[in-house]
């Protein structure tokens, strides 16, 4: 019987994670081949940043919306909405590189770039809120972890199969493959089952975007050290992106490698240790506290970060580097995953969607403030001095948080 269940609720899960992991690690291959042929007609640093930019902010100013919807709307519908607008907006730039011979202009694939990442921005949310209604209690921090190895995959191979389609392919054809993720996506919604009881009564009274988000924060507040996790996860989310972005600049800079062929082994390192990680979270079910892990993530990534900035600029340190990113890759699902699981089983599901809203707007704006202080810090501070401060605040903040009793009491 035992055995049935476990199927039943399995069976109807995966339906929706292997389907939209499979359109998603699609649709980011195509956006490295989009981003390829900007490279290529631009030539511009500027226009670069620009799409970068544009990638990141729907996840600060939809997030919050989407979460908010996702608790008063049918999130199946949500999901074949988002999907659809995306592919309404595929074809479209599909028609267009048709009718231009392939020539697209840089402000259409910009728009297009700021469109889909907006439905992406949407989807998100929808789909951790939706988590914990399709998956048992017990079986989200091994849920979650999977999901960490997903985002791995989701990093490992979309920039070497979006190089390979744009040798390959015309602009044309590669729009195809979007629009192809896009009914893949729509296609694992509709397969799913959603417990009927996902839908708020909406009618009770009127949608007000602020009210629903001042609810998901008073939830969050509820739950004694629950703002304190937030808030130490956007802090370390602002001190490791900033050091993300140098890794190219490190390899050349500090170890004097080849952004062709050295700097991609180390996005790759990262990605096989996040991989790993994420299959093996569902045997730390056990530990004395929960955020156990998370610690030992911060640890892992603060020192390796650290070790990076005093490795020997040659051969040699740049082979430690590969291990060493190897390891912080390994840490990232320990930090990710606990916290994720933490928000799904301490939040009601009605109000799950505005407090991941909260928790996502929270991060997306912590990447770009710690990259924005990273920028000022670069002018005086070399790439390898910038890695080491990095890793030292982090593991002060590991420390404050040691002795931070409303955490040790979540």
């Amino acid at each position: 019987m035992h055995k049935n269940i476990y199927y039943s609720w399995a069976s109807n899960f995966y339906r929706l994670f292997i389907g939209q992991g499979l359109a998603t690690i699609i649709s980011e291959t195509v956006n490295y081949s989009l981003l390829f042929y900007l490279t290529s007609i631009s030539k511009s640093a500027t226009i670069l940043s620009i799409s970068e930019i544009i990638s990141l902010l729907p996840i600060a100013l939809f997030a919050p919306f989407a979460g908010v919807m996702a608790d008063r709307v049918s999130k199946k519908k949500i999901l074949i909405f988002s999907d659809t607008i995306s592919l309404i907006v595929t074809l479209l730039l599909f028609l267009q590189a048709i009718n231009s011979h392939n020539n697209l202009t840089i402000d259409l694939i910009l728009i297009s770039n700021l469109l889909r990442s907006t439905t992406i921005s949407i989807q998100n949310p929808t789909i951790q809120s939706a988590v914990p209604e399709l998956v048992p209690d017990d079986k989200l921090l091994k849920i979650n972890g999977q999901y960490s190895s997903l985002q791995a995959l989701n990093q490992f191979f979309p920039p070497i199969l979006g190089g390979i389609l744009y040798g390959l392919l015309p602009v044309d054809y590669i729009l195809l493959l979007s629009g192809l993720a896009n009914v893949i996506g729509i296609c694992a919604v509709i397969i799913t089952c959603f417990p009927r009881n996902e839908v708020n009564n909406a009618n009770q009274r009127g949608f007000h975007l602020l009210f629903e988000l001042k609810q998901g924060l008073h939830s969050i507040i509820q739950v004694t050290g629950l703002n304190r996790v937030i808030i130490y996860k956007a802090f370390s989310v602002a001190i490791i992106v900033p050091s993300t972005a140098l890794y190219p600049l490190m390899t050349s800079e500090h170890f004097h490698g080849s952004l062709k062929f050295d700097a991609p082994l180390v996005e790759v390192s990262i990605a096989l240790g996040m991989a790993l990680s994420g299959l093996c979270m569902g045997n730390l079910n056990n530990l004395s506290h929960r955020l156990t892990p998370a610690g030992i993530g911060v640890l892992g990534i603060g020192l390796s970060l650290f070790i990076s900035g005093i490795l020997p600029g040659n051969h040699y340190g740049f082979i430690i580097f590969i291990i060493i990113n190897f390891i912080a890759g390994l840490c990232i699902p320990w930090i990710d995953a606990p916290v994720q699981t933490l928000l799904q089983d301490k939040i009601e599901h009605k109000n799950l969607g505005k407090v991941i809203s909260f928790y996502l707007m929270m991060i997306g704006l912590a990447g770009p403030a710690g990259l924005s202080l990273s920028s000022v810090t670069s002018k005086f501070m070399s790439t390898a001095e910038i890695f080491i401060g990095s890793g030292i605040l982090l593991i002060l903040m590991l420390l404050v948080a040691l002795f931070d009793r409303k955490l040790r009491s979540i």
